[in-house]
């Protein structure tokens, strides 16, 4: 039995990739990467113990089927796979949907813990505790150089990766990058370019900061075989000021 007003019983046909007899595979609405799917049931059912066996069995037996089809078009370094139940468990819609999600190296700082990160306090277990003046000097570090991650309350990553996402022009200006910050952008940036889409990068040598590792790997993107993408380094001489802090992903038509 359908819902009229449930978005998973009545799913919009463009996002629909996967069609088994009891479940279907879905592109998240609202991906938090590139890749994010969804297995829903096609009957309008609660949560994981209300269904079926017949339908448990086939939403597990999909998950093979969707991590195929995302690894045709993304290149994810690992997945989380995950079921909410109820809304104590964060369930917002109330048809089953398991999400398969796909990880990319250095999406966030320390991914241990996986999908513990439910109750974030808890969920990395492996790493020590941090000491005090550890806190402090990190908290310290951040306030004088906030780098991609942004502050705590509203982290640039999450933003910017969540734009990447959906992006078929992207520009980006910065007066410096370094190999580590763009490793946590860089297969979003690909794609981009995967998609058919371009990229114009500008970056500059203001107080030799920027990373010829990092420079190499923008080259890779100037390399691609898919899409546009223009890389530009603006040449200081040292006498010259130079320090943008911008990207722009304008919606498309």
């Amino acid at each position: 039995m359908s819902e009229p007003a449930c978005p998973f019983c009545f799913p919009e046909a463009s996002r629909i990739f996967h069609v088994g007899s009891l479940v279907l595979g879905l592109w998240d609405g609202y991906p938090v990467s590139p890749g994010h799917a969804l297995i829903v049931t096609r009957r309008h059912v609660a949560d994981w113990f209300d269904a079926t066996e017949d339908e448990r069995a086939e939403l597990t037996a999909a998950t093979v089927a969707l991590r195929r089809r995302i690894l045709e078009l993304h290149r994810p370094d690992g997945f989380n796979i995950g079921v909410n139940v109820a809304a104590a468990g964060g369930q917002t819609v109330p048809h089953l949907h398991v999400h398969v999600i796909p990880r990319y190296a250095g999406d966030v700082d320390d991914p241990r813990g996986g999908v513990r990160y439910v109750l974030p306090a808890k969920a990395n277990y492996i790493a020590p505790p941090p000491r005090v003046h550890d806190v402090a000097a990190t908290y310290d570090s951040a306030r004088r150089l906030p780098e991609i991650s942004g502050w705590d309350t509203r982290p640039l990553i999450s933003t910017l990766v969540h734009d990447l996402a959906h992006a078929h022009d992207v520009d980006v200006a910065v007066a410096f990058v370094l190999e580590s910050g763009l490793q946590r952008i860089e297969q979003h940036l690909f794609d981009v370019l995967d998609r058919g889409g371009r990229i114009r990068f500008l970056t500059g040598d203001y107080l030799d900061v920027t990373e010829p590792r990092a420079l190499r790997r923008l080259l890779d993107l100037a390399s691609s075989q898919t899409g546009s993408a223009q890389i530009r380094v603006f040449q200081t001489n040292n006498d010259v000021g130079f320090h943008p802090k911008a990207y722009l992903v304008p919606d498309r038509a």
